[in-house]
């Protein structure tokens, strides 16, 4: 009959002529050490304390280096759960299965998994993923595969991302490598690379970059470039390389365009572009080495070496 089992894996490990330097206290079961192939079997209700690492799974591995004859890592399967508490948060990871580095403090979730830091009972950020990598010691979240970020008023998605944290586990910044994309409010970012620095307030995207951001009476204004960034304290939009803007019907193109919030509303409602820059409207086309949009009242105006084309002027 199966005896639950209050232990460390200190005394175990020290009984197989092993030194390991920590203390790690295992409950468990069952609990088996096999010399040939240098693990330590877990079975049942598995839960291992290390320091401020808690995990638990119905079984788990210890692998233990032949080599140096110190533990390697320890793997945990079949829904595994590990959590974490540092000044008033709780860091919890969940997946199919967990490998954990106890000497490192990195962990490796796959299947499935789900990082959240929550701050009195309430969730602060939220990181879904195929396969997620978190490195205690350096504060850095990775994940692969339909990564889906949930922050703030922030949701994104991308094919990997980077989470830097600070040692109060609130975020720094965010990194959205591959198909990223960032949705805050009613606006919405597309680019081959996005980051989002939360200590600057400042996006950045990088590569085909697509935004559809909204004006202060809910108009939308789509934005294409190379480049885009965002400045919250300021509530400014830059945008360069191959740049266009559409805003009704107002087609705009140039260099490099910045869209202005107005004083009152912190609504967008004006678009500068400069270099020579054109605008295409109601069948004209008119080109300039500046050029201003406003979109409440709805307006341009051309500025320097001002060329005007209106086709069809016969008809």
């Amino acid at each position: 009959m199966d005896k639950k089992l209050l232990t460390t894996l200190l005394i175990m490990i020290i009984s197989a002529g092993i030194v390991y330097a920590g203390s790690l206290t295992v409950e468990s079961d069952t609990q088996e050490f096999n010399d040939n192939d240098r693990k330590i079997y877990l079975e049942g209700n598995v839960k291992v304390k290390s320091g401020d690492i808690n995990v638990l799974s119905p079984r788990a591995v210890v692998q233990i280096d032949p080599k140096n004859n110190k533990v390697n890592n320890v793997e945990f399967k079949e829904n595994a759960y590990s959590f974490g508490l540092q000044n008033g948060k709780k860091h919890e990871i969940k997946a199919q299965i967990l490998e954990v580095s106890l000497l490192n403090k990195v962990f490796s979730a796959k299947g499935n998994s789900l990082s959240t830091i929550t701050e009195q009972d309430k969730p602060i950020v939220i990181v879904s993923a195929d396969r997620q990598e978190y490195y205690k010691n350096q504060n850095v979240m990775k994940a692969f595969g339909n990564v889906n970020i949930v922050y703030k008023n922030i949701d994104t998605l991308s094919n990997q991302a980077i989470v830097d944290l600070t040692s109060n586990n609130d975020v720094k910044k965010i990194q959205l490598i591959g198909n990223a994309k960032l949705k805050q409010d009613k606006n919405i970012i597309n680019a081959n690379k996005l980051t989002y620095d939360n200590i600057k307030e400042e996006a950045v995207a990088l590569g085909n970059v697509y935004t559809d951001m909204t004006t202060e009476d809910n108009k939308r204004i789509e934005v294409w470039s190379d480049y885009q960034s965002y400045d919250k304290r300021s509530n400014v939009v830059t945008a360069s390389g191959g740049t266009k803007i559409k805003y009704e019907d107002y087609l705009a193109r140039g260099p490099k365009v910045n869209v202005y919030a107005d004083k009152n509303t912190k609504k967008l409602n004006e678009a500068i572009f400069v270099g020579r820059s054109k605008i295409e409207t109601k069948g004209r086309t008119i080109e300039a080495d500046k050029i201003s949009i406003t979109m409440n009242p709805k307006n341009f105006k051309a500025e320097g070496n001002v060329k005007s084309t209106i086709p069809n002027i016969g008809k």
